[in-house]
């Protein structure tokens, strides 16, 4: 079979390609139509999915600020808000806990994500960790993660996450230079940045790691370093190192796309990812995937890989997304919605896919490699070999180690990671894949 090749390759010289692609991760195209969605997911419960790894989504949808860059902003946090949200929850997590499909497979990771949900009280973040563990059918090893930022994020709600089984703290840092911080609303300053990350890692009883971000408003390769030099000096466990996704509806997106502020270039932005790496590398941090080192054996950032291998991952709370089986759904945004169906004793749905004939698996699994930073295509094709002068051109332009279907990104590679999935979700279609149970083999 004959590919057209030609228009993925890698340019020689200069930048390998135009631009950094978005890639968002794989999901089912075909809805089901809505008066049939309360009717199959009842029949979805009643089910013993096929063997995977299983993961809990929890998502709590209150900020006490809107950060600039953020598109994940829903709800403004108050205390009386939240109180009924927490026991709205409760109440769907209790309510489908002991179904068959709830039940059959160990949980291998938890994450609480938002929104903010260390915005939550103690009292609150400690009902829904035991209420988890309590009802669903959480590994012994399970991996269980709060998100949070440092506002509000005081000792109490630490204790009671910790006392209630959380092991696993993940900080939006995004950078430590206060200028920026202040400027993408950020509240805390450098030095309280610094110190709440040090008291919480000297507490030494769960894995803490916090994220950076690069190709943010004003940034300097200067600020980038002193970033780095930071977390180094930290008793950190893994760090993240994000590129900005710019969302056109956030507030940031509207001032760059009113021409009010500029953001580093591609190139910029490439050399950030590229100096982040080799300071860490230097530094003896383990690469986990793309975006994410490890410096302890406590880190495992088992989610986020899990997740992106295609994982079945169970959702609760307003605007939480799932996926099971490879039919992705998500509930309601809407807080009136999401509780007006809970009263009637229904899954706040909001959309929910139709399930596919299989292309959920390679897809999964193609994605979940690239994250990795290593493939072999001959896991989903049968005959790999029109697709392998496009891995050895990529290769040639520094992108790639590549033996045969089988490849290695480089540290260039990595940062252009999603570029060359995008190209190979577009030829792979065009050979013959091969059967799909082997894609998670």
């Amino acid at each position: 079979m004959s590919l057209d090749l030609t228009r993925f390759y890698a340019a020689d010289q200069g930048l390998p390609f135009p631009d950094r692609w978005a890639v968002m991760p794989w999901r089912p195209q075909q809805p089901v139509p809505p008066q049939e969605v309360p009717a199959q997911w009842q029949a979805l419960c009643q089910k013993t999915l096929p063997a995977n790894k299983r993961l809990v989504y929890l998502h709590i949808p209150f900020c006490a600020t809107h950060c600039k860059f953020c598109g994940f902003y829903q709800n403004k946090l108050e205390a009386e808000a939240t109180e009924q949200y927490c026991d709205y929850l409760i109440r769907e997590i209790e309510q489908e806990a002991s179904s068959p499909l709830h039940q059959s497979a160990p949980i291998h990771a938890v994450y609480f994500g938002g929104g903010t949900p260390t915005a939550l009280s103690a009292r609150q973040l400690h009902r829904i960790i035991v209420t988890l563990r309590r009802s669903l059918p959480l590994a012994p090893d399970c991996e269980i993660t709060v998100e949070g930022r440092i506002l509000n994020f005081d000792d109490e709600r630490i204790d009671a996450c910790l006392d209630a089984g959380a092991n696993r703290f993940s900080v939006g840092i995004q950078t430590f230079d206060t200028r920026i911080r202040q400027r993408m609303g950020r509240r805390a300053s450098r030095d309280e940045a610094i110190n709440f990350l040090r008291k919480l890692g000297e507490r030494d009883r769960a894995a803490v790691v916090c994220d950076l971000m690069f190709g943010l408003p004003e940034q300097t390769r200067a600020s980038w370093l002193e970033d780095l030099q930071i977390v180094r000096d930290l008793p950190l466990d893994g760090v993240d190192l994000y590129a900005l996704n710019l969302l056109p509806s956030t507030p940031l997106g509207k001032a760059v796309g009113n021409n009010r502020v500029t953001l580093p270039d591609v190139s910029m932005r490439r050399d950030f990812y590229l100096e982040g790496e080799a300071f860490l590398a230097r530094d003896g941090w383990h690469q986990i995937s793309n975006s994410h080192w490890a410096r302890t054996t406590r880190e495992r950032n088992l989610y986020n890989l899990l997740i992106k291998k295609g994982a079945d991952c169970l959702a609760f709370g307003s605007g939480a997304g799932g996926n099971l089986g490879g039919q992705s759904y998500m509930t309601m945004r809407s807080l009136d919605a999401y509780y007006q169906l809970l009263d009637a004793g229904q899954k706040p749905i909001m959309m929910m896919t139709a399930a596919t004939t299989g292309e959920h698996r390679w897809r999964l699994d193609l994605q979940g490699g690239i994250e990795a930073g290593r493939y072999d295509l001959s896991r989903i094709v049968e005959d790999p070999f029109p697709i392998e002068p496009l891995l050895q051109q990529w290769q040639q332009c520094g992108l790639m180690h590549s033996d045969g279907p089988r490849f290695n990104l480089t540290p260039a590679g990595r940062f252009w990671a999603s570029n060359m999935l995008q190209a190979l979700q577009i030829l792979v279609p065009q050979l013959t894949l091969r059967n799909d149970s082997h894609a998670h083999g």
